[in-house]
C-alpha cells in the first residue's frame, strides 16, 4: 500500500514537472508569427517593418503602444506657426 502511493505522488509529482515544462514552450509559439524584418506590435499583436514610412517628431518613430505618448507630448509642447512675437523682437 505505501509502495503504491509512493509510485502515485511519483507520477503526479513527473506529471506536473512535465507541464511546467512544456507551458512556457506551448505560450510562446505565436511570438515567430511575424515573418522576418518585422516586429510584433505589443498592445495590438500586429506586425509591422520597422521604420518604414512610420511619421516620426524629432527623430522619435511614432508607433502605437511605443512612443506614441512621446509624440504626442512633442507635439503639444510644441509652439503653433506663427504664434508668439517674432525672432528678435520682444515680447508685448
Amino acid at each position: 500500500m505505501a509502495i503504491r502511493q509512493r509510485v502515485a505522488r511519483t507520477l503526479l509529482a513527473a506529471a506536473c514537472a512535465g507541464l511546467f515544462v512544456a507551458a512556457p514552450v506551448v505560450v510562446a509559439a505565436p511570438a515567430g508569427a511575424c515573418p522576418i524584418g518585422h516586429l510584433a506590435d505589443p498592445i495590438t499583436g500586429r506586425c509591422y517593418v520597422a521604420n518604414s514610412g512610420v511619421p516620426t517628431v524629432g527623430g522619435i518613430p511614432c508607433i502605437p503602444g511605443q512612443h506614441l505618448g512621446t509624440c504626442l507630448s512633442i507635439l503639444q509642447n510644441q509652439s503653433p506657426p506663427g504664434g508668439g512675437p517674432p525672432p528678435g523682437a520682444p515680447w508685448p
